[in-house]
């Protein structure tokens, strides 16, 4: 090989060392490497991208803790509608929809739930403990 052409040579590698574009092109190919090895990393997602990949979102477990301090779990467990699955009985459904058809099925609907006390919050739950507290003081005080 000529000795020219490998002076030419180390003079282009040494400009393409020298381009921001270049190191920008590696750095590149580098963090996809790293991603595909080892997933995205916690310092990308950043700020409020708090869902990970594969997992539910935070809409996901919004609802399902709006679910949870309703209590709407609970009150379909007690009705007996939920199934292992988590999910409601077909049957059930069915039947409590063609009860409730009509204004027989509403009236009857809300005589039953007239008779039952109303379910108790968290709300509820705190302001009787505040008032259990509030009586406490009184007495011992």
């Amino acid at each position: 090989m000529a000795p020219w052409l490998r002076f030419l040579e180390a003079y282009m590698v040494q400009a393409l060392l020298r381009t921001p574009a270049f190191h920008r092109a590696v750095e590149k190919v580098a963090r996809q490497v790293h991603r595909i090895r080892h997933g995205i990393p916690p310092e990308e997602l950043g700020g409020t991208r708090i869902d990970q990949p594969g997992e539910p979102g935070f809409s996901k477990h919004f609802v399902q803790e709006l679910k949870t301090q309703l209590g709407y779990a609970e009150q379909q467990e007690a009705k007996g509608v939920v199934n292992s699955k988590g999910s409601l009985d077909a049957r059930q459904q069915k039947s409590t929809v063609v009860e409730e058809e009509g204004a027989d099925g509403a009236w009857k609907s809300a005589q039953r739930s007239a008779r039952e006390e109303p379910k108790r919050g968290f709300m509820g739950e705190y302001m009787e403990a505040l008032r259990e507290q509030v009586k406490n003081n009184k007495n011992g005080g």
